[in-house]
């Protein structure tokens, strides 16, 4: 509701000229966001091998997310979907897939979760136990991709 009386630049309103203040000033449409794809990987488990942790890496210090722990990905960014190379050999069960909107992009999270093979070499990073995930500080994203696999054991 416009204050035509109030308004320092009432003068020079188009939209006051035109008897339809209202209007103006017009939002542009807002620019849409380019879609991204990636896949997360779930590296743990319950069966004593691992004890109850999860493999969670170090995003690197640049770009999204930089510096903070994470799922291991596929490498995908703001700028690219991932190679959906997993990081390690072996069978992998396909749990679903998250969503997630960022400033610069929107994503879709594939989210696999390790089944068996050989656990080396592993990408750098640790194993954090799964009933302290939430101290872990993962980004929402991360944190939704884990809620998904620990509610589908």
């Amino acid at each position: 509701a416009p204050r035509c009386l109030l308004c320092p630049l009432a003068d020079m309103c188009a939209g006051r000229r035109a008897g339809e203040p209202e209007r103006l000033p017009v939002k542009p449409p807002k620019k849409a966001k380019p879609q991204r794809t990636g896949t997360a990987y779930w590296i743990g488990g319950d069966d004593g091998m691992i004890g109850n942790c999860v493999w969670l890496t170090r995003r690197e210090g640049e770009g999204m997310l930089g510096g903070m722990r994470a799922l291991p990905d596929d490498g995908w960014s703001a700028r690219a979907d991932g190679h959906g190379e997993p990081p390690l050999s072996g069978e992998w069960r396909e749990v679903g897939a998250v969503s997630h909107t960022f400033t610069h992009c929107s994503l879709s999270l594939k989210v696999l979760a390790y089944v068996e093979g050989p656990l080396n070499p592993l990408p750098p990073g640790e194993y954090w136990p799964v009933d302290e995930l939430e101290e872990a500080g993962l980004p929402t994203l991360f944190a939704k991709a884990a809620r998904l696999v620990l509610a589908s054991r």
